[in-house]
């Protein structure tokens, strides 16, 4: 007989620190006393991981053809990453049978699997990413991915997406946190990378999705219009949110006849580059947003006339902690100083620098 727990009765037992971190929700059914079973093998038949089980990957796999993943299911990896190839992914879970990938160390789901009582904990980095190469409809719905990020290849991310022939997929009501965050690559390190292809949300979708406890929690293509109801923090505790906060955004050549519209207000947006916008796209930059400049180099240009810049929005330094909060997670050790970022243009017949209240730092 399968055991099955109330989050809520585990915490006792697992120690204050798993409890402090609030991943299960207070109505989630938490499943104990699982079948172990170890996954060594591609996936190159239609398979179906069940309800009962815990499935443990060591070593990387490759998804060749249709994995489908019941609710309730956990996935634990030590060091290995999911590789989709050809084929697809389809985890659909519930609110109360969320699907999660974790560490081998988590034992707050189906128990100690590793079998080594207390001696291990879960931790950032412990497995690598599920990445997306080559594959169409891939779906996560109620999914977890905790502790991923081990460096691959120069990369520290929990999900991948590679090309413009994995773009299709769904996300929704997924939780992607814990995911290790290095410096060094600071481009390619995020918890979420979308690269430059992800540009249409009606192909990649991603909503309702929370993000925490990671460094940069995601990375799309500059035009991209990512849906507001996505957060960046933990619904159940919402002061645990990610170390560089914002939703970074990859400059692109793209963008023929596209809108775009830049409406998240809770995080801010962040531009490393120059980014000028194609003359036949438009960006919507809308109410109390907060567009921030990393380098001295980035900055903004209109062609045109077809960035719509709103009064209540900002353009400003990625040191400016006034503006959407510490967005270069240092806390009080940098200030921002005119000269951060180029400045906002717009080019009509000449190119003119724009000026307002609501442009901050720029060096023109």
């Amino acid at each position: 007989m399968k055991t099955i727990f109330k989050f809520l009765v585990l915490c006792p037992l697992l120690g204050m620190m798993a409890c402090e971190k609030n991943d299960p929700s207070p109505d989630e059914e938490i499943l104990q006393n699982c079948n172990v079973v170890l996954v060594e093998e591609n996936i190159q038949e239609p398979t179906t991981w069940t309800y009962g089980n815990v499935y443990v990957i060591k070593n990387n796999i490759s998804v060749r053809n249709v994995l489908t993943i019941e609710p309730g299911v956990v996935v634990k990896l030590k060091d290995a990453s999911i590789d989709v190839v050809g084929g697809k992914i389809l985890a659909v879970g519930t609110a109360q049978r969320r699907i999660v990938f974790t560490s081998i160390g988590d034992d707050r789901y189906c128990g100690d699997s590793n079998g080594d009582g207390a001696s291990t904990t879960p931790a950032k980095g412990d497995w690598q990413q599920i990445y997306l190469n080559g594959t169409t409809e891939t779906t996560f719905k109620y999914v977890d991915i905790f502790y991923a990020g081990k460096n691959r290849g120069g990369s520290s991310n929990a999900v991948r997406i590679s090309g413009p022939n994995s773009v299709s997929f769904t996300f929704d009501n997924c939780r992607i946190a814990h995911t290790l965050y290095q410096e060094s690559s600071y481009d390619s390190s995020c918890a979420f990378f979308g690269t430059s292809s992800m540009m249409d949300a009606t192909v990649s979708k991603f909503t309702n999705n929370a993000l925490y406890d990671n460094g940069k929690p995601l990375l799309v293509n500059v035009y991209y219009t990512l849906d507001p109801s996505n957060k960046f923090h933990n619904p159940e505790k919402p002061s645990q949110i990610n170390t560089h906060n914002g939703i970074y955004i990859h400059h692109s050549s793209g963008g023929f006849d596209v809108t775009v519209n830049w409406n998240n207000t809770e995080v801010p947006y962040v531009l490393d580059e120059w980014h000028q916008v194609h003359p036949s796209a438009t960006v919507n930059i809308g109410a109390n947003v907060v567009v921030k400049f990393k380098r001295p180099t980035a900055g903004l240009n209109s062609r045109y006339g077809n960035v719509h810049l709103n009064a209540a929005a900002f353009l400003t330094s990625y040191k400016d902690d006034v503006h959407g909060g510490d967005t270069n997670g240092d806390g009080s050790n940098s200030a921002p100083a005119v000269g951060d970022w180029e400045g906002f243009s717009n080019t009509d017949v000449y190119s003119e620098w724009i000026h307002g209240p609501n442009i901050l730092y720029a060096d023109n």
